[in-house]
């Protein structure tokens, strides 16, 4: 698939448009959706990569969060350390929902703090927050 070798290639701007389509013919690949949501952070759609990140964890949290950053090549711990360090956002909310999304790629308890400091009536944020949380639960049994 094209929109994965541009993702593997960093080329996340031809990887959008790729990806969109592979999800216009087979809206069920979480595979897909995976990469689209990391594309969308990366070239600044954060809000974008909210809805199709809240999608994929109310259908499926386990296919992100058993994400392996080497045997994916994941760029996430790449784009969160340019997120924490470089890159500037419109607002504190913009940037801790792009980390909060990020970071459950990597380490759900990392992802749950970064939801957990927004402060916002956002219902998708809070439904987030919740089954991260339910989540978090279930693995310290």
């Amino acid at each position: 698939m094209l929109g994965n070798q541009y993702f593997l290639s960093r080329k996340y701007f031809e990887a959008i448009n790729e990806l969109e389509k592979t999800l216009q013919k087979y809206p069920t690949n979480k595979s897909a959706k995976k990469k689209l949501i990391i594309c969308y952070v990366k070239t600044g759609k954060v809000f974008t990569a909210l809805e199709l990140f809240e999608e994929l964890v109310m259908e499926d949290v386990d296919c992100i969060i058993n994400t392996d950053p080497i045997l994916d090549d994941c760029p996430c711990p790449e784009i969160i350390y340019e997120i924490e360090n470089t890159v500037a956002y419109q607002d504190e909310k913009e940037k801790e929902v792009a980390l909060g999304i990020l970071w459950l790629y990597c380490d759900l308890d990392s992802s749950v703090n970064h939801f957990g400091l927004l402060e916002t009536k956002d219902e998708r944020i809070e439904k987030i927050i919740l089954l991260l949380k339910t989540k978090t639960k279930q693995i310290q049994r």
